[in-house]
């Protein structure tokens, strides 16, 4: 679930991840050599260009998106096998994270959008259990409004890490990373009502 700017109104739709940058014509990008291009993440460059120039349309067209989650999750790189962590927040039920949207027509002739997780550097919950990145979390609903309607130097303001004492980690099944896959048994951390 996504909410993207439509003129004066805020829009919530489902939203295709990764994504599809309009060149890609509705399809999983690919490099000269025919290997898919991951566009999942657009990391945040503090130095030129703030984005890869896959992102680089969407930014300049401000389709910027909110995406909406209870909780994410990421794998500690420094173990094999690697080790999946649940990522939550403790002072509210849910995130908004930062993402940018492409808009692309589906094989039915619908028009959708496509999006992507801005990532930054991660703070030190995530740096204790081995990632080497976090997704740009929103802190208030003053600052979604400021994300999808800001100027571009009010929006990138907002891309930094999440503060620590708002965040947890928890362990959870290896067979988390199976698409899908709903017999997991998940720690009470994660079963909110």
């Amino acid at each position: 679930p996504v909410v993207y700017a439509d003129g004066e109104v805020d829009r919530p739709t489902e939203a295709t991840w990764p994504y599809l940058p309009f060149w890609s014509r509705g399809q999983l990008p690919k490099n000269k050599q025919g290997r898919l291009i991951s566009t999942a993440n657009a990391r945040f460059r503090t130095e030129g260009q703030p984005f890869a120039p896959s992102y680089m349309s969407a930014w300049s067209k401000d389709i910027r998106v909110l995406v909406v989650v209870s909780w994410f999750y990421e794998f500690d790189s420094r173990v094999k096998p690697q080790i999946p962590y649940a990522v939550f927040p403790l002072n509210s039920p849910f995130w908004v994270m930062c993402g940018l949207g492409s808009w692309y027509t589906d094989h039915e002739g619908q028009r959708r959008l496509s999006v992507s997780i801005i990532t930054v550097d991660p703070n030190e919950v995530l740096i204790s259990v081995g990632h080497h990145r976090s997704p740009a979390l929103l802190r208030s609903g003053e600052e979604a409004a400021q994300w999808l309607r800001g100027t571009k130097q009010q929006a990138l303001d907002l891309v930094r890490p999440y503060p620590d004492e708002s965040m947890a980690v928890e362990q959870v099944p290896m067979g988390i990373k199976i698409p899908g896959n709903e017999k997991i048994d998940l720690p009470d951390c994660l079963s909110r009502d």
